[in-house]
C-alpha cells in the first residue's frame, strides 16, 4: 500500500490558508486535498480511513494567515496529533513564482547540521513519513537552521518548487508513535 496524506485546513480558512493547502498537495505524492466545511475532527478521521490515509496534516491559521501545521495520525474514529509545528512566515508559491513538481514519488528531507534543523527534520519525518537519502524522483526539503527558525525550502529535480516556509522548532512531538 502506498503512503497517503489528507491535507486540509482548519475551519473557515482564508485564502493564503486555502493557497498553501493547494501549494503543499501539489508537493506531496498520494496527498488529497479535502475542502473541510464543517467536518468535526472525528468526521475528518472517518474520511481518512476511507480514502485509506496514514496521516492528516490540518494547516491551521492566525489573523487571515497559516500559522500552524497539525499532523495526525488516524485512529479508529479519531486522530492522533503526533507533531504540531508553529508557522512564523510563508511565501506561497505563487508569490516566489515557483512551479509545482510533475511525477514527484516520494519526500525526503536535508539539513544543515544546526540544532534547530536536526529538531525539525525529525519531527517532519514522523509527520510526513519522508526518508533522509532523496531518490531521483523525490520532493526534497531542504532545511536550514537560521537563528531560532528554520528556513523550509521545497526542490525536484534541483529546482526550487512550491512555497518557502519559516518554521519555529516543534511545539509537539509524540515520541511513540
Amino acid at each position: 500500500m502506498e503512503y497517503r496524506i489528507l491535507i486540509t485546513t482548519s475551519r473557515r480558512p482564508s485564502p493564503r490558508t486555502r493557497s498553501l493547502v493547494k501549494d503543499l498537495a501539489a508537493l506531496f505524492p498520494g496527498s488529497y486535498r479535502l475542502t473541510r466545511g464543517h467536518m468535526t475532527l472525528e468526521e475528518l478521521a472517518l474520511e481518512a480511513r476511507s480514502i485509506g490515509a496514514d496521516r492528516v496534516l490540518i494547516v491551521g491559521e492566525r489573523r487571515g494567515n497559516p500559522s500552524i501545521l497539525r499532523f495526525y495520525e488516524p485512529r479508529g474514529r479519531s486522530l492522533v496529533n503526533i507533531v504540531t509545528i508553529l508557522v512564523r512566515g510563508v511565501k506561497l508559491s505563487r508569490e516566489a513564482g515557483t512551479g509545482t513538481p510533475a511525477g514527484a514519488r516520494g519526500v525526503a528531507i536535508i539539513y544543515d547540521d544546526s540544532g534547530e534543523a536536526m529538531e525539525m527534520a525529525e519531527a517532519l519525518m514522523r509527520g510526513l513519513k519522508a526518508r533522509l537519502r532523496p531518490a531521483r524522483d523525490d520532493v526534497v526539503i531542504t532545511l536550514e537552521g537560521r537563528g531560532g527558525e528554520v528556513l523550509a525550502r521545497f526542490r525536484y529535480r534541483d529546482r526550487l518548487v512550491g512555497p518557502t516556509l519559516r518554521l519555529a522548532r516543534p511545539v509537539r512531538m509524540i515520541k511513540n508513535v
